[in-house]
């Protein structure tokens, strides 16, 4: 990948330099990191506001409850096998920051849903369903993508939230039957 990557600087600078015109290179240089740092903080002020939600979910014991009245009677339907304490918080709160559309925000607690779920070094058809839960893409509220096109100037960034929300939970549906329709017994 490191190979194509330096192909593609070595062309574009040979095509700015043939073209006579290298101040456009600089100039898209300097505007697309101006334009990355801008992404970064707004990317990085949703998580932040996100995880210290999550925090305080945490703390206040509220996630125990959510966990008990809410994940419980839903993943005993989902899951093939049943989950079991640290498991049922942990990959509820994954799903939960993945309905909220918090994209990046969502990685550490599914790597800690990961880790609650690992066994023996192999897949277990419960790390296979929650992976399947994950990459349909389950999105009530899609709020990076909405805040991105905040970012970027839309005028009705947020005209996406129904296409999107049909478009997840017909993938997720689909997703979910396969599952249990072709996942492994065990």
């Amino acid at each position: 990948m490191s190979i194509l990557w330096s192909i593609l600087m070595i062309l574009g600078l040979a095509f700015a330099i043939f073209e006579g015109k290298p101040d456009r290179l600089l100039k898209a240089i300097m505007d697309s990191g101006k334009e990355t740092l801008e992404y970064l903080f707004t990317l990085v002020g949703i998580m932040a506001f996100w995880s210290g939600i999550y925090g305080i979910i945490e703390k206040t014991g509220s996630l125990n409850l959510l966990t008990k009245n809410i994940a419980r009677p839903l993943f005993k339907r989902v899951f093939r096998q049943p989950l079991h304490g640290q498991q049922e918080k942990a990959v509820f709160a994954s799903i939960a920051a993945n309905l909220l559309g918090l994209g990046n925000a969502a990685t550490v607690w599914g790597l800690r849903a990961m880790q609650e779920l690992k066994k023996e070094d192999r897949l277990t058809p419960n790390i296979a369903t929650f992976l399947i839960l994950l990459s349909s893409g389950l999105t009530i509220f899609p709020s990076a993508v909405i805040n991105l096109r905040a970012a970027m100037g839309s005028k009705k960034a947020a005209i996406i939230w129904l296409p999107a929300l049909i478009v997840s939970i017909v993938c997720t549906l689909a997703a979910l039957a396969f599952d249990k329709v072709w996942g492994e017994k065990e």
